[in-house]
This record gives C-alpha cells, sequence and structure tokens, in this order.
C-alpha cells in the first residue's frame, strides 16, 4: 500500500496508460478520482469526473469539486493526450497543430496550474506527466505530437521550479513512454501501414527490431514507474525525465 491514504487525480482515465495508472494507484491505497471526456454510458457520481483537458474552467470545477471532498490533492497523473495527424511534416495542417498542441502541451499547461494553486497551500504534492521517448528524436511525421511532448517536457521542468520556491516542496516529473502496447500507438502503427500500403504487423516487426528489448511495453510498465513517483519513496526527485521504452531511444534517432 505504497499511496495509502493519498488522493489521486488521473486524466486520460479510458486510455490504456491511463487505466493501468489509476487501478494501480488504486490497488496500492490511493483515493483515485479518474477523468476524461464525457461519453455516453458513463457511470454518473462515483469517482468518474468529465473533463476536456483545453478548458481551464472545466479544470476549476475538477479540482474543486475533489477539494471540496477531500480538502486537497495529493497526486495529479496526467495521461491525456492526443496523437495528431501521421502525415509528413510539411503536410501537416494548422487546424491539427492547433488542435494537437491544445490537448498536449496548452492541457498540460491548465492542469499544473490548476493543480498547483492547490498543491502550493500545502507546499507538497506529486505531479507527473506523461510525455514520450519520442522528444529526444526528430519526428519527419507527427510533427505536432512531437513538439507537443517536447514542450510539456520544458513545461514539467518549469513547474518543478515553481514547486520548489519559498520551502514548497512539490514535485513535477515526466516519464517517457516508448512503444506501449495502447489504442494510441495502435492507431499510429495503422496509419503508417496505410500510407506505406503494408501491413499493420510489418509495422509492428520493423518497431520491434528498433528497440534493444524487441517488443512493445505493457501499460503497467508505465504505471509501476508512475506510483513510484506518485509514492513518498521518489521525495527527492523533482524536475526529471524518465524514460520506459526498452532501450529504444538508446540506438534510435526517429
Amino acid at each position: 500500500m505504497r499511496v495509502m491514504g493519498k488522493i489521486a487525480l488521473v486524466t486520460g482515465a479510458r486510455g490504456g496508460i491511463g487505466t493501468a495508472c489509476a487501478r494501480m494507484l488504486s490497488d496500492e491505497g490511493a483515493e483515485v478520482f479518474r477523468a476524461d471526456l464525457p461519453h455516453d454510458g458513463d457511470e454518473r457520481g462515483g469517482n468518474f469526473l468529465p473533463l476536456d483537458v483545453t478548458s481551464a474552467g472545466d479544470w476549476a470545477r475538477t479540482v474543486a469539486h475533489i477539494v471540496d471532498r477531500h480538502g486537497r490533492i495529493d497526486v495529479l497523473v496526467h495521461c491525456a493526450g492526443i496523437e495528431g495527424s501521421h502525415e509528413r511534416g510539411l503536410d501537416t495542417t494548422e487546424t491539427d497543430w492547433n488542435r494537437v498542441l491544445g490537448v498536449n502541451l496548452t492541457g498540460t499547461f491548465l492542469g499544473c496550474k490548476a493543480v498547483f494553486g492547490e498543491m502550493l497551500k500545502r507546499k507538497e504534492g506529486s505531479v507527473i506527466i506523461l510525455a514520450s521517448a519520442i522528444t529526444d528524436m526528430a519526428t519527419s511525421g507527427a510533427l505536432a505530437y512531437g513538439a507537443s511532448k517536447a514542450g510539456a517536457t520544458h513545461l514539467a521542468r518549469s513547474f518543478a521550479a515553481i514547486g520548489s520556491q519559498d520551502g514548497a516542496k512539490i514535485r513535477c516529473n515526466t516519464v517517457h513512454p516508448g512503444s506501449i502496447r495502447s489504442r494510441m500507438s495502435d492507431s499510429m502503427f495503422a496509419a503508417i501501414a496505410k500510407t506505406a500500403d503494408v501491413p499493420f504487423e510489418a509495422i509492428e516487426a520493423r518497431v520491434k527490431q528498433a528497440i534493444p528489448f524487441g517488443d512493445r511495453g505493457e501499460p503497467e510498465d508505465i504505471a509501476q514507474l508512475v506510483l513510484y513517483l506518485a509514492s513518498d519513496e521518489s521525495r527527492y526527485a523533482t524536475g526529471c525525465q524518465f524514460k520506459v521504452d526498452g532501450g529504444w531511444s538508446l540506438k534510435s534517432a526517429g
């Protein structure tokens, strides 16, 4: 029970990684609020909260709801994100660019701003932002996605600096998944396969060949690291970038 009694908010909770993080934190003793875009058939009440991460108003309502119930937020795990277009860089449209950066970068800014406002009252807490292993690679395709995740990484370091001022100890770190089995990465592979007119399996096999460990990871591989960063075990880690990519970034330049 490594996060017993902590109050946690997980965004993008319907995604593979978000779901795994929410489940693991809950299993380890946290009270977890799961947030995502509203959807028909959503459970009413309970710990699911509708949240559009591009809306400052939604963030304010979400944080206020949790604080009204528990008086605080101890952990934010920001998994919400979209991949955007997979076209080559020069074919990226302004519409796609704005949409991806709106969710992945502006959404991260609004979330950090809203949650830090509460955490600074107690001068403690942990914010964990899901970035990507491609932040260190060139991306001739999915240009907006790569730029948004690199921007979110810099933003996290800036909030880490804010969280260490005036005696506060609010941690802010990024987790950089490699190729994880999830809806998002499967969608990326499918789009690339369609463009190249080859089977999905051919693209997946090529990616696996580029990974020293020879396989894709699982959402639980990311959730394990998130659990560490959410727990008091990571009390001295802030402004850090943690890669979980099977060694992919050791040999790949994108």
